[in-house]
């Protein structure tokens, strides 16, 4: 009994600790990752087969210091028609670690996937063979970096992986009067859904702010920003009645050469579904005190009835051996026809009773 309660015990920890725990099913999903991942996050990076892609890659605007561009993929081949989901990464090594854009220098500031990851996850439609990503990105330091493009996907419980040539950028000082964006500047990549959305835009040296933003197979459309404080923008995009990806880019005018800035992603979404992570645990705290509470008194319970019948096991052991140790005296001073002394030292007593009865 004991043992099944300590088991109880150990289960209601795990229960508890659980609660607390995360997990990710249905896969890696986006997120900041190092090359590696391409074959272990799959399976056994030993053994990787590769892929049959081809990887193509765009690079639209000027690296300016702390100044964004976007650096769009496309991969494509009839090998990732055979599979539902595709993973892409934008990396700047290709060592397996330390090979993030972040860590040459670079912050990315939107995916088009609606985050801020290097590495992003989508499907291919029916009927596709083709799979496209993007990042908008900026430099952080005067630096030449080296980027690469990969890509990796299942098949058979085995994982392929294949990667791009290298492609330099070399980041370059602001000229001196450049129509810009602020370099402060954090664009918003995600909004509800049914909600008209207000973008602010912050820039430097511009006198005029031209936007324009499209929605997946529709054509451009063309607004004035308006400019409520020195260098602050505002323009308003409609509402999106279901999940959709809008892009939208700024035309800057200034004293200096108008420049246009690479697209950026801003993806509607339903509400994502908050936790209270303080409330959990403080539900799982109360739910071990709950069971520790439970298994006490049962613990005290059963240890109570083991003790009183462990108590009447040794009563009757003495009573018998009382019994055992004080017969009755032997009738006319002998035993009785066909008993032994033995018998009578343990049943005498029973014999005296009955013949008392019969008389």
């Amino acid at each position: 009994m004991f043992r099944r309660i300590r088991v109880l015990l150990v289960f209601s920890l795990l229960v508890s600790v659980s609660t607390l725990s995360q997990a990710n099913p249905g896969g890696v999903g986006d997120g900041v990752f190092d090359m590696q991942c391409g074959g272990a996050c799959h399976g056994d990076s030993s053994l990787n087969q590769t892929s049959s892609a081809i990887i193509e890659f765009e690079i639209q605007g000027t690296p300016y210091l702390e100044q964004p561009i976007s650096i769009s993929a496309v991969a494509s081949g009839s090998q990732l028609g055979v599979y539902d989901s595709v993973g892409m990464f934008l990396l700047t090594d290709t060592t397996g670690h330390s090979d993030t854009p972040r860590d040459a220098g670079w912050e990315i500031l939107s995916d088009s996937n609606g985050g801020t990851n290097n590495y992003l996850e989508g499907s291919i439609g029916v009927g596709m063979d083709n799979f496209s990503a993007s990042w908008t990105i900026k430099p952080t330091e005067l630096t030449t970096t080296t980027f690469y493009v990969s890509i990796h996907h299942g098949g058979d419980d085995i994982p392929y992986f294949g990667i791009s040539q290298g492609f330099d950028l070399e980041v370059l000082p602001i000229p001196d009067n450049l129509p810009r964006i602020a370099t402060d500047f954090i664009p918003q990549t995600t909004r509800d859904l049914g909600v008209e959305t207000s973008v602010k835009l912050e820039t430097e040296d511009v006198s005029n702010v031209v936007i324009e933003w499209k929605i997946e197979g529709s054509t451009i459309t063309t607004v004035s920003a308006n400019s409520s404080e020195d260098g602050t923008w505002y323009f308003t995009v409609p509402a999106s009645n279901q999940p959709s990806r809008l892009q939208w880019r700024a035309i800057l005018d200034g004293e200096g050469p108008s420049q246009i800035t690479p697209w950026f992603t801003l993806v509607a979404q339903e509400p994502p579904f908050e936790v209270d992570e303080a409330a959990v645990y403080l539900q799982s705290v109360a739910l071990f005190i709950f069971v520790i509470g439970i298994v006490l008194t049962l613990q005290t319970r059963f240890s109570r009835d083991f003790s009183d019948q462990k108590q009447w096991e040794q009563t009757e052991a003495i009573i018998g051996q009382e019994l055992s140790n004080n017969p009755p005296p032997l009738p006319n001073g002998e035993l009785p026809q066909g008993w032994t002394m033995e018998q009578w030292e343990w049943y005498g007593h029973e014999y005296v009773n009955e013949q008392e009865v019969k008389q």
